[in-house]
């Protein structure tokens, strides 16, 4: 039986007045909670990429240092932080591309931008082309007795390029990391500004609704 009282269509009026305003800045206020978490998981994701990323430059040269002093002093202790440093700059950066190839298996779109594409397997930079020229390099020196091996050409062979073409290629990959974190965040804090902007606009609408109505009602 439908009801016909004026006054219920009355208090009917005025009830959805109220409840679709605050249904909507009720919606708007949880986007911006879920926005938020977010913007805190995006802050706390890129710092672990950038630092690790930023590891990469300080291990290389690290390599680089323990394998000359092993080359000049024949220490064993060197050459096992070379090695020790050499593994940690690998895994590095195998966690580094980890989603990418997780999604080269599963036949998905890689995670990475195309600047960070580029820079890891495309010329000039092409960090891992050049990551594994050192590692071999590196390896295959700390694998010959000392009293056996050419200083000056072991020296030139992998030193060279951890001084200039490595570490160019790791600092580029790092600006890249930063810039798209700081690219990835103002956005979101662009959409933020942008809910925060509807849910007033929807406070003040509701406010005219209700005011309009009980004007009408007097």
């Amino acid at each position: 039986m439908v009801n016909t009282d004026p006054t219920y269509k009355k208090r009917s009026a005025i009830s959805f007045v109220y409840i679709v305003p605050l249904t909507v800045i009720a919606i708007l206020s949880i986007c911006i909670h879920f926005m938020l978490e977010e913007v805190i998981e995006a802050q706390s994701d890129t710092g672990k990429i950038v630092n690790v990323s930023g590891q990469q430059r300080m291990l290389s040269q690290r390599v680089s240092m323990f394998t000359l002093e092993y080359l000049m002093y024949g220490s064993q202790d060197s050459k096992l932080l070379a090695i020790n440093a050499l593994n940690s700059l690998k895994n590095n950066h195998k966690y580094l591309l980890s989603e990418h190839y997780g999604a080269q298996v599963l036949g998905n779109e890689s995670p990475l931008s195309d600047e960070l594409l580029a820079m890891y397997f495309k010329e000039p930079i092409n960090v891992d082309k050049k990551l594994r020229m050192f590692s071999d390099r590196v390896e295959e020196v700390l694998k010959i007795k000392t009293q056996t091996l050419n200083l000056d050409t072991a020296q030139e062979s992998f030193f060279s390029l951890a001084k200039e073409p490595l570490l160019k290629a790791f600092n580029a990959v790092v600006i890249q990391y930063e810039k798209e974190s700081v690219d990835r965040i103002k956005k979101l804090h662009t959409i933020q500004g942008i809910v925060i902007i509807v849910i007033l606009l929807s406070i003040v609408v509701e406010l005219l609704l209700v005011y309009k109505a009980r004007n009408k009602n007097k």
